[in-house]
């Protein structure tokens, strides 16, 4: 059914996905959790367990789906606006919730874990995003997988993950 490659990605990412998960669930389960937090932690919790989930689903469509069609690219992208959106804000309502370390430790602590992930993950793409746009504008000049050529090739060929989306 699917390729080996494309099931080992999969696992892969579902088991980091599910590291990330059950941590999220097990501290929103918790009562002491929910005690009030100025920073609005606990809300910013709710939604990054729901984003997890679409990250789940997007890696199990992604891992069966090739070529990728087009509508679920454009879902994929709106996603990453929703997901950068969310984590501006998780970032700034973290970065002013100090009152919140001694209140709701856990909470404040699985917060300040998703925000570095999230702002890793923002330099990240910010780092991908000048060759995506060269790509764009001079059209295959950073990856053609097709003819093989471009000047990111070579170091994506084996990690095409990394681009195709």
């Amino acid at each position: 059914m699917w390729g080996h490659h494309a099931t080992c990605l999969f696992f892969v990412s579902l088991l980091f996905t599910l590291m990330l998960l059950i941590p999220q669930i097990y501290i929103l389960a918790m009562k002491k959790s929910s005690r009030f937090c100025a920073g609005h932690l606990f809300e910013l919790l709710i939604v990054s367990i729901i984003i997890t989930f679409f990250v789940i689903g997007f890696s199990f469509l992604f891992s069966i789906m090739i070529p990728v069609p087009r509508q679920i690219k454009l879902a994929f992208h709106i996603f990453g606006m929703v997901d950068l959106i969310e984590s501006l804000v998780l970032l700034g309502f973290f970065l002013h919730s100090e009152d919140c370390k001694s209140s709701t430790p856990e909470l404040y602590w699985i917060s300040a874990t998703l925000t570095w992930f999230s702002v890793a993950s923002m330099i990240f793409f910010a780092l991908l995003l000048p060759f995506w746009i060269l790509n764009e504008v001079k059209k295959n000049s950073v990856l053609d997988p097709y003819s093989r050529t471009g000047i990111c090739y070579e170091p994506v060929s084996c990690c095409s993950c990394l681009w195709h989306i």
